[in-house]
């Protein structure tokens, strides 16, 4: 079954009005939102991601500084960031 705040971050995905009403109550629900947010993230479209992100930014999460959601996110491609080879390793 899946739980409320689970259905709010698929919503974050969904069309503007829904997104938007989706945001406002994870960032209104806190620091009880973050563990499905993060769990939720990989399933998430871009436009869902990036909104996902506003709400980290909204809350002023300290997880958001730095690397800790790197893995969780994926670009427009679907290669996660973190899978990405680094300059070094495509320059060998």
């Amino acid at each position: 079954m899946t739980s409320h705040v689970e259905r709010l971050v698929q919503q974050l995905d969904g069309d503007a009005g829904a997104s938007y009403d989706a945001r406002a109550e994870l960032i209104w629900l806190g620091s009880a939102a973050i563990p499905a947010i993060i769990d939720g993230l990989p399933s998430l479209g871009g436009f869902g991601q990036l909104t996902a992100i506003e709400v980290f930014q909204l809350m002023s999460m300290p997880c958001w500084n730095g690397f800790a959601l790197r893995g969780a996110l994926t670009r427009p491609s679907g290669m996660p960031f973190d899978a990405s080879p680094s300059l070094a390793q495509r320059n060998k």
